[in-house]
C-alpha cells in the first residue's frame, strides 16, 4: 500500500507539472462571459462527488470521501442547496475518526445559500461572491463532542488576470456551537477564522487547475485540564485540484490535501515537509444536474 501511495503522489505531481506547462497557451482560450453564466430561469441543481482517497499518515489506508447535494438555482445569482458528505472507511484507518472498517457513515452536512458573483465590475474582471452555510450535527463524532451547529459566512473577492487566469481571496468567519466545553480531554472550538488565497488556471477548454492556500485560526473554549484550552490554534494547509470536464455534466480529476499543518499551532516554526508528508491523494468523479 505504501508503494501505491508513493506512486499516487508522484503521478499527481507529474500530471500537475505537465498540465501547468500548458499555461503558456492560455491566451488561446476564452472564459465564459457573465451573460453565459446567467440562467434565464430557475432550475434544479445537484452534484454527486465520488472521491476514492489514498491516505498516507503513519499506517497507509484507503477510504472514499464522497458527497451529494441537491438544491435550486433561482434566476441569477441566488442558489440554495443541501450538501451531505458520505464517507466509507475501507481499511480501518487510524487517521479517520468514526465508525469501524467497512462502514458507510455521514460526515458533515450543511445548508448553503449562495449569491454567486452578486457584484461584477464594469470591465467584467473583478467580482464578489457571498455564501452562508449552516452545518448540522450529522457526524456522530462531532455530535458526541456536543456539537449543535456551526455557521460559516464566505465572502470572496476575485479578479480575472487574463484569459484563463483568476486569483481570489476568501474571508470566512465561523461560529461553533457546542453543548460542552471539551470532549475526551480536548477543548472544543468557539470561533474560527479562515483566510484562503487561490489561483485558478483554465489550462485548456476542458482542463482547470486550482491551488488554494488556507490559513485557519481557531479560538478554543476554556476547559481547565483539557488540551488546547483557551488558546488560538493555527493551521495552514493546501488543497490543489485538477479537473477535466468531459461535458457539461461530468468531470474527472485529482486532488491533494495535507493532514498536518505547514506550521506549528503557535506559528513558532514552519513544518512544511512534515505537513506535506502526511496527506490525502484523491481521484475524483463528479456528476452534476
Amino acid at each position: 500500500m505504501k508503494n501505491n501511495l508513493r506512486l499516487s503522489g508522484i503521478s499527481f505531481l507529474l500530471l500537475g507539472s505537465h498540465f501547468l506547462s500548458a499555461a503558456t497557451n492560455l491566451e488561446q482560450f476564452s472564459t465564459k462571459s457573465v451573460e453565459q453564466l446567467t440562467p434565464a430561469n430557475g432550475r434544479l441543481v445537484g452534484t454527486l462527488d465520488i472521491r476514492p482517497s489514498d491516505v498516507f499518515k503513519e499506517n497507509a489506508s484507503f477510504r472514499f470521501e464522497n458527497s451529494v447535494s441537491i438544491g435550486y438555482r433561482f434566476p441569477y445569482p441566488l442558489q440554495i442547496l443541501y450538501q451531505q458528505e458520505i464517507w466509507t472507511n475501507l481499511s480501518n484507518s487510524p487517521a479517520l475518526p468514526g465508525p469501524a472498517q467497512g462502514t458507510v457513515f455521514a460526515r458533515d452536512g450543511y445548508i448553503s445559500v449562495l449569491a454567486d458573483k452578486f457584484w461584477i465590475a464594469e470591465d467584467n474582471k473583478a467580482y464578489l461572491t457571498y455564501e452562508a452555510r449552516t452545518y448540522l450535527s450529522t457526524f456522530s463524532v462531532r455530535r458526541a463532542a456536543g456539537m449543535i451547529s456551526a455557521v460559516r459566512n464566505y465572502l470572496t473577492i476575485g479578479h480575472k488576470l487574463g484569459p484563463g487566469a483568476t486569483v481570489s481571496l476568501t474571508e470566512t468567519p465561523i461560529m461553533h456551537f457546542f453543548s460542552q466545553d471539551s470532549y475526551k480531554g480536548k477543548a472544543n472550538p468557539v470561533f474560527e477564522n479562515r483566510l484562503q488565497a487561490k489561483a485558478t488556471f483554465q489550462l485548456t477548454q476542458n482542463l482547470t487547475f486550482g491551488l488554494p492556500l488556507i490559513w485557519q485560526v481557531t479560538k478554543m473554549r476554556q476547559s481547565p485540564g483539557a488540551s488546547k484550552s483557551g488558546i488560538w490554534d493555527h493551521y495552514i494547509w493546501i488543497n490543489p485540484e485538477l479537473f477535466y470536464s468531459l461535458d457539461s455534466h461530468y468531470s474527472v480529476g485529482m486532488a491533494y490535501y495535507d493532514l498536518g499543518s505547514l506550521t506549528r499551532g503557535d506559528l513558532s516554526d514552519l513544518t512544511i515537509m512534515e505537513g506535506l508528508r502526511d496527506g490525502v491523494v484523491q481521484f475524483i468523479f463528479k456528476a452534476s444536474l
